[in-house]
């Protein structure tokens, strides 16, 4: 992807329902020049996300993305069955709303990067539904949850 520095080593994920790459290098390192990169290449294309995944591929044990959600994205509803996930904001704000099993909206709150005063980091159990909307042009955030991706895991409100 351009104006993204080579040593990423970034191979392009054609399976993943939004933008997403993978990197090879031993040591992917995360700067704000990969951030300006990343909210570019949104811009230009007009998605609602792009990430990159700092673990080699959907079998890893432990899966760590930088993402970048575009304010207007649609981000559904969803719930992940077995697994953990924590956002750790980097930069911008995000809602995140949570709704019980029928589908009503008990709680929201929001997560901002440094020095907006909000919390910025939070984990999201299993079972849990929650959507994500970011408030800001981008909301770039740091997402870990346990790996390996195989599908099945997540469940969206539409589908359920």
């Amino acid at each position: 992807m351009s104006g993204l520095p080579p040593a990423l080593e970034l191979v392009q994920d054609p399976t993943a329902k939004s933008e997403a790459y993978y990197s090879r290098s031993r040591a992917p390192l995360i700067d704000d020049a990969v951030i300006a990169a990343l909210k570019g290449r949104l811009a230009a294309s007009g998605g609602g996300t792009v990430r990159i995944c700092l673990h080699e591929g959907p079998d890893a044990a432990f899966h760590e993305m930088a993402v970048v959600h575009k304010k207007g994205g649609v981000f559904k509803q969803h719930k992940h069955l077995a697994k953990d996930e924590s956002y750790h904001m980097i930069d911008g704000i995000l809602r995140i709303e949570i709704f019980d099993e029928p589908g009503r909206l008990v709680e929201t709150f929001r997560l901002g990067g440094a020095g907006t005063g909000l919390p910025f980091w939070v984990r999201i159990r299993p079972g849990v539904w929650h959507a994500t909307i970011p408030e800001t042009d981008f909301a770039v955030f740091h997402e870990a949850r346990p790996g390996p991706f195989k599908g099945g895991d997540s469940i969206f409100r539409d589908e359920a």
